[in-house]
């Protein structure tokens, strides 16, 4: 056992986050923590890591080394000050710092070498050796390029990284010491799709033991042998991976939820005796009144625990999207796009109406400068006639005093700032939408410079939708947000008839999702039909071990799949159209119908009419021949991908 946890409770003032937790972590175990945002997540890991001291009870750890990360938050205030107090080092030298005992032996036994002194040279080679010192630099640098920093930038001082980088170079640093223990908080947070990746790969070769607390569901799928939950004021585990934890919790809800039902059923019952007792009025009676009270008061205390999962729940999204009539919703055309002076790249694709498509790429890519440059609708921007883009930007959610964005954060409330929006509507109706949100109560005067990152993600999103857009441009939707509220946004967005254009970190929310997915790298854009293609792709970037073909090129029959699953899709579209204009079509013979069983006895109108219907039965023909022809080489395709 590496840790034990003890009748650990954590409360602020009359507000308890979680009691009565016991739980236990063997070595070389692997947790994820899950639970609402609010439910005290962050505070249970430091609680683990002995940065604050529980209410009650106590945790023993018993490795020799914690690994923990240190989220770093520069405010640009006060970034002079901050970066003084870091290392005068490089990024390669801080990653190498890790080995600095297997360095420093290495160099003392060439000292002693030097100096004739073999036997001492034996033993501080030896512990050289067992330290790692030979794997040092490959190791260092597979680490560095697994977390996203390329090569070139091995040499940069460690005084010009931004808080995210710094964090990422610490991350590595923590996994090159394989602790007994390693604790994570939403590594997501400071990660790309590339980082998430390589840190899922890592976790699965480490040692020692892991505690992380994240909603990325390719890690929760395949990394844990357990869960812990919080929720219902207290942490409950549950064996297996998280599909395994959806399952049983599911069972587990059933089950509290009967109880609640019996729980209502006996404080009724009892409140009825009770009240009976009282209307007697005799002393014995008033008695039983007293005692019947004091179950009364236990049974309503436990019942209060089941209120705890309707507060964290949020109302599912549901809205809708105004009518697009075209089939292309965006083009764009030879656009240049920087980053102030940092050339990005040259982008040439279209989206289709009720597409959607996800937009990847490494942290500093470009893909929130191509999203921006898209709604600035400029010359080379051209979207469909009828299409009503919204463009909800998340990136400059971050709350650590680093905001980015187009936006301010004003200090007017929530409820304020969308009722401007929808002025004709009642206070009601404004309520009753933000509650979708998960805005409920008194939350709806929350000033928008108070929110959390989670909370202001979805003030964003609410902003976005009240007009009923039909097409949705998306920086990073799951920014801040806990795995119930991504899955509720999840849901939205396959049941939105509109296009979705939007960047992500999670790939599973990708999966998904969308329809095709772009990946930005190196200034250009691969465009995949398919979710392995895509992630096939993503591996073999992560690992250029395992890449068959020069420059970084997919291979021919990697080309020739793809060639053959992006055809699919356009003869799927073609299809789409062309049975719309079928049905177009069967509608208006049947109007000419019954306008000639209307006009039975006026021959010319007849004649007239019956030479309509031959023409659009033509014109039917040759549509069902088309399409004939477009499923007959969709299924041959279909065999080739």
């Amino acid at each position: 056992m590496i840790l034990k946890i003890s009748d650990v409770e954590m409360s602020f003032g009359e507000r308890t986050l979680f009691s009565n937790v016991d739980l236990f972590l063997k070595r070389g175990q692997k947790v994820v923590l899950v639970g609402p945002n609010g439910c005290g997540k962050t505070t249970f890991l430091k609680i683990v890591t002995g940065e604050i001291e529980p209410t009650k009870g106590h945790v023993e750890f018993s490795g020799q080394r914690l690994g923990r990360i240190k989220q770093f938050r520069i405010d640009p205030t006060a970034t002079k000050a901050e970066r003084s107090r870091l290392p005068n080092r490089t990024i390669f030298e801080e990653g190498l710092s890790v080995f600095k005992d297997a360095i420093d032996a290495y160099d003392k036994a060439i000292d002693r070498a030097m100096n004739s002194d073999m036997e001492t040279y034996d033993l501080f080679f030896e512990k050289a050796e067992s330290l790692g010192v030979y794997s040092a630099e490959k190791k260092v640098r597979e680490m560095l390029s697994g977390l996203g920093f390329p090569q070139k930038d091995f040499s940069r001082s460690i005084s010009t990284l931004s808080a995210g980088e710094l964090t990422r170079l610490q991350l590595a640093k923590v996994l090159m010491a394989d602790p007994d223990l390693l604790v994570l908080d939403e590594p997501g947070n400071y990660l790309d799709v590339y980082g998430m990746f390589f840190l899922k790969e890592a976790l699965s070769s480490l040692k020692g033991a892991v505690l992380i607390a994240t909603h990325d569901r390719n890690i929760m799928k395949d990394i844990p042998d357990e869960v812990w939950d919080i929720d219902f004021g207290g942490i409950k585990p549950y064996r297996g991976n998280y599909t395994d934890f959806v399952a049983q919790k599911e069972n587990f809800l059933k089950s509290f939820q009967s109880r609640e039902r019996d729980l209502s059923m006996q404080i009724k019952h009892i409140h009825n005796v009770v009240q009976r007792y009282r209307k007697w009025g005799r002393e014995k009676a008033i008695r039983q009144a007293k005692s019947k009270e004091k179950l009364l008061g236990k049974l309503e205390k436990e019942r209060d625990k089941f209120n705890l999962k309707k507060r964290q729940s949020f109302s599912k999204f549901r809205f809708e999207s105004s009518g697009v009539t075209e089939n292309v919703v965006l083009k764009v055309d030879n656009l240049k796009t920087y980053a102030g002076s940092k050339y990005i790249g040259t982008f040439t694709f279209q989206i289709y109406n009720g597409e959607k498509v996800a937009l990847l790429g490494k942290n500093g890519a470009g893909k929130t400068t191509l999203l921006k440059e898209i709604v600035k609708n400029g010359s080379h921007v051209e979207f469909g006639p009828n299409t009503v883009f919204a463009h909800v930007d998340t990136v400059g959610s971050s709350d650590d005093g680093q905001r980015k964005g187009s936006f301010e954060r004003t200090k007017e409330s929530v409820l304020s700032n969308i009722w401007k929006l929808v002025q004709p509507w009642s206070d009601y109706e404004v309520r009753k939408y933000l509650g979708r949100f998960g805005f409920v109560g008194s939350d709806v005067f929350k000033t928008v410079d108070s929110l959390s990152g989670g909370e202001f993600v979805r003030f964003e999103i609410s902003k976005a939708l009240i007009k009923n857009p039909n097409f949705l441009i998306m920086d990073e939707p799951t920014n801040h947000l806990d795995l119930y509220t991504i899955e509720s946004l999840e849901e939205m967005l396959r049941n939105y008839a509109g296009a979705v254009f939007f960047t992500t970190h999670d790939l599973e929310f990708a999966k998904h999702i969308a329809d095709r997915f772009f990946m930005l790298q190196d200034g250009n854009l691969w465009v995949f039909d398919d979710y392995d293609l895509t992630v096939d792709f993503l591996k073999k970037t992560v690992n250029p071990k395992r890449r068959n073909v020069k420059s970084s090129k997919i291979s021919s029959d990697f080309e020739k799949r793809k060639s053959a699953k992006n055809r699919v899709k356009a003869i799927e579209r073609k299809l789409y159209n062309y049975e719309l204009k079928f049905e177009e079509l069967e509608r208006a013979v049947q109007e000419i119908e019954a306008q000639m069983n209307f006009n039975t006895t006026d021959h010319v109108k007849l004649e007239e009419l019956s030479r309509k219907k031959d023409e659009i039965d033509l014109e039917m023909e040759k549509i069902l021949e088309k399409i004939d022809a477009l499923e007959t080489e969709k299924n041959f395709l279909k065999e080739e991908a």
